[in-house]
């Protein structure tokens, strides 16, 4: 199953070979861990190689989206460890496209931050706070979503605030959603 692997060109690229690339571009679902484990031959290098992938900005967008979700599934425990591969790379994902506003990184954007708060890593609050005063929507929705999954309740305050004054439905019902489901005992 080596072949599977993927692997950087001396250009700094990351080659994916084929059957990888048939697993990440599927259209309705991400592929399950079993999948990409089968693909790769091993966990531990399905980890590695989707990281690689979600980090490329060279890789196809659909591909890297793919790869980007997929990691959120490959924390050793629940909550996922913040030293864990798979967290440290969302977060590196999410800190190298803060600044973005539109095109292909704001979408990477998105999806990092859409995949770190199922991960449930209680540092991750300071890093997706600013993100709720965003110029794009999408990304403030994002991350009313992943402050939800967090299930940090020192999230209620910010999205409060962010709430008072929020002009966009959109983000205004991932608010309301966020703030009812922390608001639950047990989240």
């Amino acid at each position: 199953m080596l072949a599977a692997l993927a692997y950087t060109s001396a250009n700094g690229a990351t080659q994916i070979p084929l059957q990888v690339q048939n697993a990440l571009t599927s259209i309705d679902s991400v592929p399950t861990t079993l999948q990409l484990d089968t693909v790769y031959g091993d966990h531990a290098a399905a980890l590695l190689n989707l990281s690689a992938i979600a980090g490329d900005p060279t890789t196809d967008t659909g591909i890297r989206l793919r790869a980007i979700h997929a990691l959120a599934k490959y924390c050793a425990t629940t909550p996922c460890g913040a030293a864990e591969l798979a967290h440290q790379s969302l977060s590196a994902l999410i800190t190298a496209n803060a600044g973005e506003q539109a095109g292909a990184a704001l979408v990477v954007l998105r999806g990092a931050i859409e995949a770190i708060g199922p991960q449930r890593v209680a540092t991750d609050l300071p890093l997706l706070l600013p993100f709720l005063d965003h110029a794009s929507r999408d990304i403030r929705a994002a991350t009313a979503h992943a402050l939800r999954d967090l299930c940090n309740s020192q999230a209620i305050n910010p999205l409060r605030n962010r709430q008072q004054h929020e002009t966009s439905q959109q983000v205004r019902l991932a608010i309301t959603e966020a703030l009812r489901i922390l608001g639950q005992p047990g989240c």
